[in-house]
């Protein structure tokens, strides 16, 4: 594939909104918007809901700042599809539209983690 500018700012844009969106989560949390029992209660699996959801909204803070800026994007990605994936089969039903845009985020994710971040990034791939 030949880097070219085009393909710099794609890669741009499309890191910072899927950065924001997992960046957004941990403000909504911080301003008490999502209180963390609402957030807990929906858990159909995961053991400990309430302290797992801390874990989570600590891994969408750091993996979603680190695709703001690209910085160890990779690294970042694939903590997200993970985050993601046990997201929607936890709380959403499968095939439901929820469901299906969870599944629709961690394509974005594997691409860019396939991809890196782009020159206009820390990590300059």
């Amino acid at each position: 594939m030949v880097n070219t500018g085009n393909n710099d700012l794609m890669l741009l844009i499309g890191r910072i909104l899927l950065g924001v969106i997992f960046a957004k989560a941990v403000f909504s949390l911080i301003s008490g918007s999502v209180p963390v029992e609402f957030a807990a209660k929906g858990a159909k699996f995961i053991p400990l809901p309430e302290v797992v959801v801390w874990v989570g909204f600590i891994v969408k803070a750091v993996a979603g700042i680190c695709l703001l800026l690209g910085f160890k994007t990779r690294t970042a990605a694939f903590a997200l599809i993970v985050f993601t994936l046990l997201t929607a089969f936890n709380y959403h039903d499968i095939g439901g539209n929820i469901f299906m845009k969870e599944i629709s985020m961690v394509g974005g994710l594997l691409v860019l983690a396939a991809t890196g971040a782009g020159r206009w990034s820390f990590d300059k791939r």
